[in-house]
């Protein structure tokens, strides 16, 4: 570093690592190396820094995503406060992916495709987010944890359709037929959301909706039509 840079540079991330937060005692000491130009040492004082500012960055971060999951979950069960209420579909659905962040960061890509305007909806408490919980789930159990998950929005007529895909090996011919009926799923036993295609049928169709898939090998897409609300209509 010194060959390269000079101390100069030495003072420069001295001062970077005082932006950091690094505490002022450490700084203090690492100053005063500096200004008797013993180099080495300071490299040795910095290197410690860097170590405590890497761990500073670290838990900012981690906070950070705490906050974002309990704004989360708060904003997933708060509208069980009211019957009916009117919900913007891309915040609800990414309330539920920074629910399931714990499934997708393993592997998963996310892609968003949302249409540049807010789609309202007449939603009955929180049941929608358990619509997207369980069409999300599904698809990263379909793709074994790792693969592209794609959530799109778009307007048609007077609908907004939500789907989301998958780029997993796709539903059989046999199973098709069956992924609406009560009580069907090819999961293990505690495995899953606990919360079948059935019971997400009749939340949409509940909401005055409908819902369809279409699978092939490598592109499975769950589609969802839903009346736009008045505001936006």
């Amino acid at each position: 570093l010194l060959r390269s840079h000079g101390q100069n540079d030495l003072w420069q991330l001295a001062a970077a690592l005082a932006r950091r937060g690094i505490k002022p005692a450490v700084l203090e000491s690492l100053f005063a190396t500096l200004e008797a130009g013993t180099a080495r040492a300071a490299l040795v004082r910095i290197a410690a820094s860097v170590e405590v500012a890497n761990l500073l960055n670290e838990i900012e971060s981690s906070t950070s995503r705490i906050s974002d999951l309990v704004r989360a979950i708060k904003e997933y069960t708060y509208m069980d406060q009211g019957p009916v209420q009117n919900v913007d579909i891309v915040k609800s659905l990414e309330t539920t992916l920074t629910i399931l962040n714990h499934k997708l960061k393993h592997g998963v890509a996310v892609q968003r495709d949302y249409q540049r305007v807010p789609f309202l909806v007449n939603s009955f408490g929180s049941e929608l987010n358990q619509v997207w919980t369980n069409l999300i789930d599904n698809a990263i159990d379909a793709m074994g944890g790792k693969g592209e998950l794609r959530v799109r929005t778009y307007r048609e007529d007077t609908c907004v359709v939500v789907e989301i895909g998958d780029n997993g090996p796709g539903i059989s011919p046999e199973v098709k037929p069956h992924i609406f009926e009560p009580f069907f799923t090819t999961k293990g036993v505690g495995e899953g959301t606990g919360l079948g295609l059935d019971t997400v049928q009749r939340i949409v169709k509940k909401h005055r909706g409908n819902i369809q898939v279409n699978s092939k090998p490598g592109d499975t897409r769950f589609q969802v039509w839903l009346p736009l609300a008045e505001a936006s209509a």
